[in-house]
């Protein structure tokens, strides 16, 4: 009696077990990251007789749950690519809209100043042209100022995101680390025969979580215990030790953020090995899209303001005075930030340069921040020039003039550098009053960077409006008179043009500098002399345009691969009702059976006992 009922009870058991596990996974159909679980089940070491091996019924080895290494890795990649493109394509989406859109763009802008300044050409003399000139110039500035200023509020949303990503990547770190303990624990109390399968699923969903945030690579000891890492190797997770991870100020830009680590030895910077996840795509998105957006709008703002004040310097007003800049910048020209590290304590600084000294300034405006280092590298070199967009170099010698070095190219290059001249700005060093550089000593150029923020009109009297040349015309061959020196040679300026006699006084019907201000519109005066500003500014939407283009086709890439590998983990390790309701039947049947072997096995020791007594 007693071998059918230790056999009905071991089937009883396994039964009852094969109910519970089936009722979990019903319970957790709606749980996130759960994995379905079933009861794994052997026969018991069967009993020999003379009649051959008796079976011992059955025994409940282990519980475990669906899980594929494979699958599980390949969703984590799939969450940190499609969290990257996802993200990259959200933000670039909003800097799209802001310059394509044709009420606050640039262009209609840009199109009516213009025409307000053939107005004025029409009729120089009409101050009401002349007064909506200037009201154009100031929507024309205002523009620049207010599409530079949105920019500014994307930066600093984004630098709230990538703030609070950095506190989601340790809070998530520290539960993963604090679940390392526990799985150590629980499979410590078995030796490690025993997986607390709801633990490794709570772990799984914190790592999916953390992927959706940057790019990890995750490890599975034998200890049960998983180890995170980041980029080129950097520990995040390690047994129950998190890394911390913080965002700093960069050195030149207190306005970006940088990633950085704590360490025994302070901080370390690791921007550059941070990929994938939404948080990559904030970080790829700043790099590639708002701050080339950003400088290249200043490059339009810049080049456009030195030359329309380039010309509007070389005419005459209304009442016969020389031109003043049309333009102006407020604050200093071209922002310099020195490094903080620097020993010395030389001032450098830099400015535009000015169009009618080197017409091909505006054209040599380059859309990137510049490094300039103190080298004395002998040879003539003394400075290093880097454009940061591309890392190029060039070698800078310094003329030192009553203790003000100004800064050329030198004689020698590097072989791979492509840059033929300073990039439309002049670069000077203060060593004055006993100032020192020293090698190794460095600074921020950024000459385009937030010029769009700073372009303001200067004049604000509309007869102030530079018009007239004053230039003499000869009667007989209508042609501006050539202006003599006392030996009655030609006179020329600085770059060997002919200087025209000038009349002082009013010319009142003279539009011939505005005729000159209203063809700049069209001068290709941009990138080299090859766009017009119109060009320029239209290359900057269509290269938004595209790179948003491509990442809403990448987007929609990565999502189907996205939910191909979450089909593939659900069809894996997803709990399925029907399938689920199926097994309760059968488990229950078997319930019921063991139950009534026990019955009978009662009842044929009850009928055994009576029949002894």
């Amino acid at each position: 009696m007693s071998g059918i009922l230790s056999t009905s009870l071991s089937g009883l058991m396994a039964a009852q077990r094969s109910l519970e596990a089936v009722q979990h996974n019903i319970s957790n159909v709606n749980t996130e990251g759960y994995s379905r679980q079933r009861v794994e089940q052997s026969s018991n070491a069967a009993q020999f007789t003379g009649d051959g091996y008796v079976g011992q019924g059955v025994n409940v080895t282990n519980i475990t749950r669906s899980y594929d290494q494979f699958i599980n890795k390949q969703l984590s990649s799939s969450l940190s690519a499609f969290g990257d493109v996802d993200r990259y394509r959200q933000l670039a989406a909003n800097v799209d809209n802001i310059m394509a859109d044709p009420s606050t763009g640039i262009a209609p802008a840009m199109k009516r100043f213009f025409n307000a300044v053939n107005e004025v050409a029409d009729d120089p003399s009409s101050i009401p042209s002349r007064q909506v000139m200037l009201s154009e110039a100031g929507i024309l500035t205002q523009s620049f100022n207010t599409m530079n200023g949105r920019f500014e509020n994307i930066r600093a949303l984004n630098n709230s995101d990538i703030g609070i990503m950095v506190d989601d990547i340790n809070s998530l770190a520290k539960s993963i680390a604090d679940l390392n303990v526990q799985i150590l624990a629980d499979l410590g109390k078995t030796q490690g025969m025993r997986q607390p399968n709801d633990l490794l699923d709570k772990q799984d969903v914190l790592l999916s979580r953390l992927s959706e945030i940057v790019n990890v690579s995750v490890v599975k000891q034998r200890d049960g215990m998983s180890s995170v890492f980041i980029g080129n190797g950097q520990a995040l997770v390690l047994n129950g030790g998190v890394a911390t991870f913080t965002t700093i100020q960069s050195k030149f830009d207190p306005g970006r953020l940088e990633i950085g680590i704590k360490t025994a030895n302070g901080i370390m910077e690791m921007t550059g090995q941070i990929s994938g996840g939404s948080l990559g795509g904030a970080l790829r998105f700043r790099d590639e899209v708002l701050d080339q957006a950003q400088q290249q709008l200043g490059l339009v703002a810049a080049g456009l303001t030195m030359e329309l004040n380039g010309l509007h310097k070389k005419g005459f007003d209304l009442n016969g005075t020389a031109g003043t800049a049309l333009f102006n910048f407020s604050g200093s020209e071209v922002p310099v930030v020195q490094s903080p590290f620097n020993s010395g304590n030389a001032v450098i600084t830099a400015n535009f340069q000015d169009v009618n000294v080197n017409p091909s300034a505006a054209g040599s405006l380059d859309f990137s921040d510049f490094n300039l280092k103190y080298v004395n590298a002998g040879g003539g070199v003394d400075y290093t020039l880097t454009r940061i967009r591309d890392n190029q170099v060039i070698n800078l010698t310094s003329t030192n003039v009553g203790g003000i070095a100004t800064l050329s190219f030198a004689a020698t290059q590097p072989a791979s550098t492509t840059i033929t001249t300073l990039p439309g700005i002049n670069i000077t060093v203060d060593l004055s009053g006993g100032k020192t550089i020293s090698a190794g000593d460095e600074a921020l150029i950024r000459p385009t960077y937030s010029a769009a923020q700073k372009i303001r009109v200067n004049i604000d009297d509309p007869r102030k409006i530079a018009a007239a040349t004053n230039i003499e015309i000869d009667l007989v061959t209508k042609l501006p008179v050539p202006k003599r020196d006392a030996l009655n040679n030609p006179v020329v300026d600085v770059l060997g043009n002919p200087v025209y006699v000038t009349i002082n006084g009013p010319m009142a019907g003279d539009n011939r500098n505005a005729l000159q201000l209203a063809d700049v519109e069209n001068k290709l005066g941009m990138i080299g002399g090859t766009a017009s500003f119109g060009d320029a500014y239209g290359q900057i939407v269509s290269g938004v345009g595209t790179l948003t283009r491509a990442a809403e086709f990448g987007s929609s890439a990565q999502r189907a691969l996205l939910n191909q590998a979450k089909e593939s983990r659900e069809s894996l390790a997803g709990v399925n009702l029907d399938e689920e309701a199926a097994n309760l039947i059968r488990f229950q049947q078997a319930y019921q059976a063991s139950a009534q072997s026990i019955a009978i096995a009662k009842s044929l020791f009850d009928m055994l006992i009576g029949a002894v007594r």
